[in-house]
């Protein structure tokens, strides 16, 4: 769930300066339009107005129009009562159990408001024409801080519950035995024979595709080079050699061989290769086991069978402590000099001599990042990224260092950094990581649950909301 602030705030960068042209400022009215006020919508013994309804409508109806989608009103309408309804299922779970916004929430209400100001300031418009163009004739600087205080309470009721949500190890592994096929490594070799039939042209240039006749004759040649290649592995040959000279005979088609360990979501995924999934995944499948495999008028897969198991040893997340030291910059230049990278480096040297020297904490490493940290994103808690994963948008030497192989709790180290702008070097420590079957495991769990809740606060709502449609006809 995207917090609403952070996604209006997306928008307003969205919009083109041409979207809120000073020249229309004369044309705003100076107050919300007729029909604001009019009940669109009761949830659960609320009334929420036309007005409140729009800040979910025109936003949505300028995105679909920024990206050149045609949406009529009509189909805009039920989208913005959908969010409205999420919305209020949320805000009215976390009233009833005296869940408040955080001061830091409301600060980041205010920040948005000012944003917006700013933005609208920079673009030659005032912020009442340009909340006029992106929430419509309906909105004022008022309802807007009740709409985003409504929504920001809502995402932190929503986050709250999800961090909520802990799963024991007998939790992650009752899930695993349940869902083995789909997070066990699988070693296999597997090799397509091609038995499509090719198009021709004729004399005028026109594609003639092959007729039924070729495409079965396509199709017994190669099973027959499948079943000879089989037999040959059964006899004990090579997989490696044999499946290289099936493809590369006349006729038995394009493929080449295919030697690989993953997780079959990854491999084998398209529908038409569903019969060599359910083969490998077969209970009792041993190691050294052969077949065939058709794909209907397209080929043959011949597969054999190494072995399966649960990867113990990668992580799937980690939390990750760093202290950012960057290397000085000479005036009017970008990047740094050799010598500057050295004595960033040295100093990062000194600084993880003086964490060594004291008790070699998560504590004491995040006292020495408020100290000497130069990364305004995490010098303010202990240097602190948590959750990241292989595929966070982190500098890749970063993530190499985090997810190395045989990296430890506790493990220290230097990492350099070449982004513009960011030259220097990380002193990393690694506080906490996460298999990664188990990752995908609480990340599964942890999805279906907030699901199941989610829906279940919809579903309530749902039951208790009554919608006027000639208030909400208003909108358009």
């Amino acid at each position: 769930m995207v917090s609403a602030p952070a996604l209006l705030l997306a928008l307003a960068l969205l919009l083109p300066t041409a979207a809120v042209p000073a020249a229309l400022a004369p044309s705003v009215p100076a107050g919300p339009a007729e029909g604001a006020d009019l009940v669109a919508v009761t949830i659960s013994g609320r009334d929420y107005t036309v007005a409140e309804l729009s800040y979910y409508y025109y936003p949505t109806a300028r995105i679909y129009k920024q990206y050149g989608l045609a949406m009529d009103a009509e189909d805009l309408r039920p989208i913005a009562l959908d969010s409205l309804i999420q919305y209020a299922s949320l805000t009215n779970a976390a009233e009833s159990e005296g869940f408040t916004l955080s001061n830091e929430g409301a600060q980041s209400v205010e920040d948005t408001i000012t944003q917006f100001k700013t933005y609208a300031s920079q673009n030659g418009t005032t912020f009442e024409n340009y909340i006029y163009e992106v929430f419509g004739p309906y909105m004022t600087e008022d309802l807007l801080r009740e709409c985003l205080t409504r929504d920001t309470l809502a995402q932190e009721y929503y986050t709250a519950h999800a961090d909520e949500l802990v799963y024991t190890d007998s939790d992650l592994i009752t899930y695993y035995n349940e869902h083995a096929d789909e997070l066990d490594t699988f070693t296999y070799s597997a090799v397509f024979i091609d038995g499509s039939a090719p198009s021709t042209t004729d004399a005028n240039g026109n594609t003639v595709e092959a007729t039924d006749t070729e495409k079965a004759a396509s199709m017994r040649t190669a099973k027959a080079t499948a079943d000879k290649l089989l037999q040959n592995l059964e006899e004990g040959g090579d997989f490696d050699a044999l499946a290289a000279e099936a493809v590369a005979a006349e006729g038995a088609g394009t493929y080449e061989t295919a030697v690989v360990g993953a997780s079959l979501s990854k491999f084998l995924s398209v529908a038409d290769n569903d019969n060599c999934v359910s083969w490998l995944t077969t209970e009792g499948r041993q190691a050294g086991d052969l077949t065939v495999v058709e794909v209907a008028d397209t080929g043959y897969w011949v597969l054999r069978f190494t072995g399966r198991t649960l990867d113990t040893e990668s992580y799937g997340s980690a939390d990750v402590r760093h202290i950012l030291i960057k290397a000085e910059l000479a005036e009017g230049t970008t990047e740094p000099t050799d010598q500057a990278m050295d004595a960033a480096k040295a100093r990062a040297q000194s600084i993880l001599n003086e964490y060594n020297a004291g008790d070699k904490t998560a504590e004491s490493f995040g006292a020495l990042a408020e100290q000497y940290s130069e990364d305004t994103g995490s010098n303010t808690n202990g240097g602190l990224y948590e959750d990241i994963t292989p595929f966070t948008g982190f500098l890749p030497a970063f993530l190499d260092w985090t997810f190395a192989d045989g990296r430890e709790i506790g493990d220290t180290g230097l990492v350099e950094n070449t982004q513009e702008g960011q030259q220097g070097w990380h002193i990393m420590y690694l506080q906490d990581h996460t298999l990664s079957w188990k990752y995908s495991v609480e990340r599964d769990l942890r999805t279906r649950d907030i699901n199941m809740w989610m829906d279940g606060l919809i579903a309530e709502a749902n039951s208790q909301c009554r919608i006027y449609e000639e208030a909400v006809a208003l909108l358009e």
